[in-house]
């Protein structure tokens, strides 16, 4: 006895769950494309920007370096403007910096706890489905009378769908996660470096 499982019978079949992890599917891929495009804005340019900075601050052109960190529109424009501006004082620059930064790691940042949750909770929606399937499949075979066990075989290879389904909804889900504290890590301390270089320069520079 052949047996033919349509697309409409696994949607059925995987019930509740399965339309679940299907909508946090669509929200969590809306969420990656969302925080990838903010992130590649917001630290764009920024090697360009600390080779020009670098430059200006060699030649003496302070204002110059101060209108060009606040011409920049990402992330890295405050940051180094609070090294090169406000307290004469090395120590409350260091803090402006450093508060800065807090300020912009965070923004980098945002929504990554959402696809954590995410990736550590869909797997185990998918489990739930799959063993509402299960019993599912052996409460139909319970019913029928004289059925082979083509039936189970069906009703399982059905609800294994939810299982990977949330594998589906796991994995861009971690990655992403991994990939944006990556980049809101590195930025951080990329700009951490570069203020702290500002810094010594400005005050190399006060002392000749």
């Amino acid at each position: 006895m052949s047996f033919h499982v349509s697309v409409k019978d696994v949607l059925v079949s995987g019930g509740a769950t399965l339309w679940l992890l299907i909508g946090l599917s669509i929200y969590s891929v809306a969420l990656m494309w969302q925080r990838w495009r903010f992130v590649r804005r917001a630290i764009g340019g920024e090697r360009v920007l600390l080779a020009k900075l670098r430059a200006l601050i060699a030649s003496g052109s302070l204002s110059d370096a101060v209108k060009l960190c606040q011409a920049h529109k990402g992330l890295a424009g405050p940051i180094l403007v609070a090294s090169l501006t406000g307290s004469p004082s090395r120590d409350e620059r260091k803090r402006a910096v450093e508060r800065e930064v807090e300020r912009a790691v965070a923004s980098l940042q945002k929504g990554t706890t959402v696809l954590g949750t995410m990736a550590a909770v869909a797997p185990f929606i998918g489990l739930f489905g799959t063993v509402l399937g299960v019993m599912r499949a052996f409460r139909d075979l319970a019913s029928a009378a004289g059925a082979g066990p083509g039936v189970v075989a069906i009703g399982i290879s059905e609800a294994l769908v939810c299982t990977a389904a949330g594998l589906f909804v796991a994995i861009p889900a971690v990655a992403a996660y991994n990939y944006l504290n990556h980049c809101a890590a590195r930025f951080g301390e990329d700009l951490n470096w570069a203020c702290d270089e500002v810094l010594d320069s400005l005050s190399a520079k006060a002392r000749q």
